[in-house]
């Protein structure tokens, strides 16, 4: 049984790249589903991200790119982009727990009638986040992980998982719902994450690797390109949760 045991509470993610219409839709979900209120919880990105010092690999690599290749010492030089991934993990895993936090203290507030609450990430989205980055700081360094990054990994992943089997009990796969120019999405938080490196076949598939237990996956394909189709079709499924 999930650890969220409020009885009259479920918790609804949306997983998908940036960009993918994720708090748009959720905007425009009908307040009422079955009888359930339904609550909606968008700004906890910008939240953490407004309080908190985490990292990218946009700012890992215009700090040390130079730096590093001024190190002759192989095993030096080795030792340094090790420190670099490193870093870049345990602040990814800092952010998945900090929003997880977030999400485990809704679920203890006080809910009169039956609710949803429709938050704009899931846990795996942390982990998918996590790897997508590595991804760019090893094409930029060009070293592999060593024992201690892939430890760190494995434990992203194994914590983006328990979390989504307690706390989530239905995340909607957001597929980008219409081509937009990039360069509006920009906002200052997210302009790294549009990148090629964090969206299509980059992005999704991690969602594969998790083991869900009785947390319910709908999918929003690229093809329903209507927002209004859009929340319709998850206001429908809303229904089976």
């Amino acid at each position: 049984m999930p650890l969220n045991r409020n009885k009259n509470l479920k918790v609804v993610g949306f997983f998908g790249q940036s960009g993918s219409g994720k708090t748009t839709i959720i905007r425009n979900v009908s307040k009422k589903i079955n009888g359930n209120v339904v609550y909606q919880n968008t700004g906890i990105i910008r939240y953490l991200f407004g309080k908190g010092n985490y990292t990218n690999p946009k700012l890992l690599i215009d700090r040390n790119t130079v730096r590093i290749s001024k190190i002759e010492d192989k095993k030096e030089k080795n030792k340094e982009i090790d420190k670099i991934y490193e870093e870049y993990i345990r602040s990814q895993f800092q952010l998945l727990n900090d929003w997880s936090t977030e999400i485990y203290t809704a679920t203890t507030e006080q809910y009169s009638s039956p609710s949803i609450l429709l938050v704009d990430r899931s846990p795996i989205d942390f982990y998918a986040l996590t790897l997508c980055g590595m991804k760019e700081l090893k094409e930029a360094f060009g070293k592999k992980l060593n024992d201690m990054c892939e430890l760190l990994l494995r434990l992203v992943k194994k914590t983006a998982e328990f979390n989504t089997n307690n706390f989530i009990n239905a995340i909607f796969v957001t597929k980008p719902w219409k081509t937009s120019d990039i360069n509006n999405l920009k906002d200052g938080v997210r302009d790294q994450y549009l990148l090629d490196t964090y969206t299509g076949d980059n992005w999704y598939p991690k969602y594969n690797d998790i083991n869900l237990d009785e947390t319910k996956t709908f999918t929003i394909d690229e093809n329903v390109t209507d927002l209004q189709e859009r929340a319709e079709l998850v206001n429908k499924c809303l229904e089976e949760i």
